[in-house]
């Protein structure tokens, strides 16, 4: 095989793998023996991982999903923390990565300190585009190489990914322990090639650098409002438009993201009680009836939603949501 950073595209290999085998690959990736010149491929990792539950049903997703994240998470840790994604040298050069949202920057006049989730939409595409077209170039196949092939098939050309079901259901279920571990590499390696004043709190600046900020739930409170009765999902007390809250029923910690498949509406008192934990599961098969009913409605399609709620659910415990929250239902 061809050095994995000069794959144009390549298939997963596709037979039986043992837990052994897949965290192997993984150990692999973590280990001295991947060989970083800049720190794009925990990145891109952290891409995907985000991305997990936004595949469609052949677990596909597109490059413009991958690096729409790749690219929120390296404005913030470049433009804002001042972080290098790689060594300067003695020619002090900048990485292409750093080298396309400096010039986003400049073609937009936006201030250094302006967080990526601010910026207009046509902005975001902009800043997406280029960043894509440097990076898709090189970390795309590197990544695959050092997960031994078993990860994800890609084509650069046709800017897709298609995840290996097997190692899909493997990392849905060791998601949190993966991130821990990726984190912890990217930390390692930004502090090699980094002044020191700039690595201090440099895990806590990661984790915001990568933290999806929650955008207004008021348009999907809006559709869930006019879709069903007016009263909490979880205790059946009634609510208004202006008292009612939306919850995400997987806690978004977890999830980081938002679709509507995955919210309720609450009272205030509920919302704020369940917070990160997962309700009794009464009220998994509670949502799931929900979901069916907007698909009939045409509020979400089939592939995005059907079945998907009850395996995020099973997938949260494995990964340490043990906490069950039974709500105190009212009568009226």
């Amino acid at each position: 095989m061809a050095a994995g950073y000069l794959l144009k595209e390549a298939e997963y290999i596709d037979r039986p793998l043992s837990d052994d085998e897949m965290w192997s690959s993984f150990a692999y990736l973590f280990s001295s023996k991947s060989v970083n010149d800049t720190s794009y491929k925990y990145g891109f990792l952290k891409s995907i991982l985000d991305n997990l539950y936004n595949t469609n049903d052949k677990l596909i997703l597109d490059f413009d999903q991958l690096f729409l994240k790749f690219a929120e998470i390296y404005w913030n840790l470049v433009l804002k923390h001042h972080i290098l994604q790689k060594k300067p040298g003695k020619l002090n050069r900048q990485s292409e990565l750093e080298k396309a949202l400096i010039l986003g920057k400049e073609k937009y006049g936006i201030f250094e300190d302006i967080p990526f989730e601010s910026l207009s939409n046509d902005m975001k595409k902009d800043i997406c585009r280029r960043v894509k077209a440097k990076c898709k170039l090189n970390v795309v196949g590197a990544l695959y190489a050092d997960l031994g092939g078993l990860f994800y098939s890609f084509s650069r050309n046709e800017e897709w990914l298609q995840i290996n079901p097997r190692m899909y259901e493997f990392v849905c279920k060791h998601k949190v322990a993966i991130e821990k571990l990726n984190y912890y590499e990217w930390a390692k390696f930004l502090e090699r090639v980094n002044e020191d004043s700039v690595v201090d709190h440099l895990l806590s600046k990661i984790d915001e650098s990568t933290l999806r900020t929650r955008s207004s739930l008021a348009y999907y409170r809006d559709i869930l409002f006019r879709e069903f009765e007016s009263k909490c999902f979880y205790c059946g007390k009634p609510v208004t438009k202006k008292s009612v809250e939306v919850d995400h029923f997987i806690p978004w910690s977890f999830i980081k993201d938002d679709q509507i498949w995955n919210f309720v509406l609450a009272c205030p008192e509920c919302n704020n009680k369940k917070r990160d934990k997962l309700a009794q599961v009464d009220y998994l098969n509670k949502i799931s009836d929900r979901n069916e009913i907007l698909i009939e409605r045409n509020t979400i399609n089939r592939a995005e939603a059907a079945g998907r709620i009850k395996m995020i659910y099973n997938w949260a415990q494995k990964n340490g949501y043990n906490e069950i929250w039974t709500p105190k239902k009212v009568s009226v």
